[in-house]
């Protein structure tokens, strides 16, 4: 349990990449922040990945967040609990207040890929 632990706490950690170091001319649109952010590794868009110990799925997240679309701007930014799979938040907490150092702009364009796939 430990081993498997801290194999995705380094995957994550080797995934994630600050969108500022990768260049002022690349895109911000969502999908590119998810990537770079290396989010995929425990998100999958449709697959839910909690079984193994991961995360829950976009369109898990996404049909969690419907109609409270704002509450997710909220935990990205730290400022509230998960409304999916909240005991596994933990696992999740180091990478996410890394998402704190982005702008309004790469915020909105992440929320909009997470919720709509857009």
């Amino acid at each position: 349990m430990k081993k498997t632990a801290m194999i995705l706490f380094m995957i994550c950690l080797a995934g994630t990449v600050s969108l500022r170091a990768a260049g002022s001319g690349e895109s911000t649109s969502g999908k590119v922040i998810f990537e770079k952010r290396g989010c995929g590794v425990c998100h999958d868009r449709t697959k839910d990945q909690t079984s193994d110990r991961l995360g829950p799925s976009l369109q898990q997240i996404a049909e969690a967040y419907k109609g409270h679309e704002g509450e997710l701007s909220k935990f990205l930014r730290c400022e509230s609990k998960p409304l999916v799979d909240e005991p596994r938040f933990a696992i999740m907490h180091d990478q996410i207040v890394k998402v704190k150092d982005m702008s309004d702009a790469e915020l909105q364009a992440l929320e909009k890929f997470i919720l709509h796939g857009e």
